[in-house]
């Protein structure tokens, strides 16, 4: 799945009006910028959700003095379990308003402009798009750290190999949905890898994924080691793999190893003609290698049978249960 992009015009028309959108806001301990963030939303939204994960610092109580709905998790739950809590809340808005027609989230530490929020929401308002991600990279606005841009390049293409959809920037969290996709927006990774599960959900969903440029700002040093981070994403991607493409994620490895295995095996068999003995142990690691590189083709395969029939039980009974 290609995402498509949308040339920036010179002056950006403002389709969404305040009282179609509405803006979610993941927050730990983000007390410095937590009030500003939510003042600069409110333009945009007719409300503003700060899901609160779990703050040691004043973040809930501020955002609630500037305006915001605040939903508080009493313990840190990570950036995924904070981004349910807001879309389960925002569906209860959606049911009782047909007048929201888009969902925002962004960031709580300033490094998003709420300005921006226009840009995002309009492909969903034109309907281009089910899901726009703001993009750092798609036209370059801002400065960036180069060692941000090499990781984020490194992240974003382990993403889009391995969810098989295409963006320039796969770890932004600036985001819009439309209404009509909400109900698949339930996240099972951990908060470092949620970003990627929604190219995952995206390939799956058949959704239409847009990128539009965005600026962004980067006045404070990571809250957290950059390297340990990436890491977390990378097996958090592996998991996601796992889950949703089984196919590839065994049999890619399988079939590896079965190459490596016939590659010592014609080691073995060179030896053999030329000295007439068996290299025993160069023997053995052929057989082992191509055993677990054929079990692993095999449970690609079986998981991804199972998989299918799964989706398509659930599917039915979604059919019967609409019906």
């Amino acid at each position: 799945m290609e995402p498509q992009a949308i040339p920036e015009p010179k002056t950006q028309p403002i389709l969404v009006a305040a009282a179609s959108a509405i803006v979610i806001i993941p927050a730990y301990n983000e007390a410095r910028f937590i009030g500003s963030v939510v003042l600069g939303a409110k333009r945009y939204a007719s409300a503003v959700i700060v899901v609160d994960d779990g703050s040691a610092d004043m973040t809930a109580d501020i955002a609630e003095a500037a305006g915001a709905m605040v939903l508080r998790h009493p313990v840190n739950q990570g950036k995924a379990a904070a981004l349910n809590t807001g879309f389960r809340y925002a569906k209860g808005c959606l049911s009782e308003d047909e007048s929201i027609q888009v969902v925002v989230i962004l960031d709580g530490d300033g490094q998003h402009l709420c300005s921006d929020i226009p840009i995002l929401a309009n492909p969903i308002l034109s309907g281009k798009a089910d899901i726009a991600v703001g993009s750092r990279f798609l036209e370059v606005k801002s400065r960036i750290p180069k060692w941000r841009v090499f990781g984020q390049q490194v992240l974003t293409m382990a993403t889009n190999v391995s969810s098989g959809v295409n963006l320039t920037d796969s770890q932004s969290g600036f985001r819009a949905f439309s209404r009509q996709v909400l109900d698949q927006m339930d996240f099972e990774s951990d908060g470092f890898s949620v970003e990627s599960e929604m190219q995952f959900i995206a390939q799956e969903q058949k959704f239409q994924m847009i990128e539009v440029p965005i600026h962004v700002i980067y006045a404070e040093p990571p809250k957290r080691n950059p390297v340990a981070q990436g890491l977390k994403v990378i097996d958090g991607i592996a998991k996601l793999m796992g889950q949703y493409r089984p196919l590839i994620f065994f049999t890619i490895p399988g079939a590896s190893l079965i190459l490596i295995g016939m590659g010592w095996g014609i080691v073995v068999i060179d030896r053999f003609q030329v000295t007439g003995h068996l290299a025993v142990g160069y023997a053995m690691i052929c057989v082992l290698l191509s055993i677990i590189g054929m079990i692993l083709i095999s449970t690609g395969f079986t998981l991804h049978s199972i998989r299918g029939l799964l989706i398509d039980l659930l599917q039915l009974k979604g059919k019967k249960a609409s019906g």
